[in-house]
């Protein structure tokens, strides 16, 4: 699902369980019966869940390009940071903020 799609999808399940709430108060209210009114609203939020949940084709019309990944030099076998050997030892240490570090063990 594309940015838009997620939009169009946000904006499609407030728009329906707003006006199924609304229609269903009116129907429980006149009726004078609260299983109908829920009733009423369980299936909207079922008719919202299902248009609007799964990926459907229409909220992927507008598809997000992405710049090209770049290249990592340890993987290509450049001199980068391939001089630290085995263990990572060598050049500067990352510092860390582990758990472990913070209480000292």
């Amino acid at each position: 699902m594309d940015f838009k799609g997620q939009k169009l999808s946000e904006t499609a399940c407030v728009w329906i369980v707003t006006v199924t709430a609304v229609l269903a108060f009116l129907y429980g209210y006149v009726r004078q019966d609260f299983r109908a009114m829920m009733v009423l609203f369980g299936g909207g939020c079922t008719v919202a869940f299902v248009a609007t949940v799964p990926d459907w084709p229409v909220y992927n019309k507008n598809p997000t390009t992405w710049l090209p990944p770049k290249e990592d030099p340890a993987r290509r076998g450049g001199s980068g940071s391939g001089a630290r050997g085995a263990g990572g030892k060598g050049g500067s240490k990352k510092k860390s903020s582990s758990w472990a570090r913070l209480f000292g063990f």
